[in-house]
C-alpha cells in the first residue's frame, strides 16, 4: 500500500521535475492560466486579423508595446529574488533594526514571498511576451534593431525555462542565474534602447 501511494503520487505533469507537491499545484495552475492566455490571444487575432492589420500602426504599436511593458514589470518581480537573497547572505543584517523590528525578520517574509510567487510571475510574464511578440510580428518582421533585440531576448527564454526547471532539483549547475542575468541584459536593451 505504502508502494502504491509514492507511485502515485510520483505520477502527473512535472511530478518528477518538481518534488513539492503545493508547489508543483501552484505551478501547473498558472502554467494553465497562461496557456489560456495564449489560446485567447490566437483567438483574438484570428478573429479580429483585418481590423488588426487596417488599425493605424501606431495605435497598434502602442497596444503591442503595452503588453511589452507588462511584461517588463512581471520580470523586474521575478528577478527580485536574486537581490533579495543575496542580501539576506548578509551576516551583519541580524544587527540591524529599525525600531524594534528586526531588517532580516523582514527580508526573511519577503524572501518567501518572492520564493513562491517567482515562478508563477515568471511564466505569466512569459505568456504576455509570447502575446507581445506574436503582435509584433503580425503586421511584419523588420531588420532593425528593435525587432532584433527583442527576438533575441525572446529566444534567450527559452534555455532560462529550461534550466529553471531543472533548477528545481539543483541540477542546473548554476545555469538558470547565469542565464537570468543574460536574459535580464538582453530584456533590458531591447527594453530602453528600442
Amino acid at each position: 500500500m505504502k508502494q502504491d501511494s509514492l507511485s502515485q503520487r510520483k505520477n502527473g505533469f512535472l511530478a518528477n521535475s518538481i518534488p513539492n507537491p503545493k508547489e508543483r499545484k501552484l505551478i501547473n495552475h498558472f502554467l494553465i492560466i497562461t496557456f489560456g492566455l495564449l489560446f485567447t490571444e490566437v483567438l483574438f487575432v484570428y478573429l479580429y486579423r483585418n481590423q488588426l492589420m487596417t488599425q493605424d500602426f501606431r495605435q497598434y504599436k502602442g497596444t503591442f508595446k503595452q503588453f511589452g511593458s507588462i511584461a517588463q514589470i512581471g520580470f523586474y518581480a521575478a528577478l527580485s529574488i536574486y537581490p533579495i537573497f543575496l542580501i539576506m547572505k548578509n551576516k551583519q543584517l541580524k544587527s540591524l533594526k529599525w525600531g524594534a523590528v528586526e531588517l532580516k525578520t523582514i527580508l526573511q517574509f519577503v524572501g518567501k514571498l518572492v520564493r513562491k510567487w517567482h515562478v508563477p510571475i515568471a511564466l505569466l510574464s512569459t505568456g504576455v511576451v509570447l502575446l507581445h511578440v506574436n503582435l509584433a510580428i503580425l503586421r511584419g518582421f523588420k531588420l532593425d534593431f528593435t525587432y532584433i533585440s527583442g527576438m533575441v531576448a525572446a529566444l534567450g527564454l527559452l534555455p532560462l525555462l529550461y534550466m529553471g526547471l531543472k533548477r528545481f532539483k539543483r541540477k542546473d549547475h548554476n545555469w538558470h542565474f547565469k542565464l537570468a542575468m543574460i536574459f535580464f541584459i538582453l530584456f533590458f536593451i531591447h527594453a530602453n534602447f528600442s
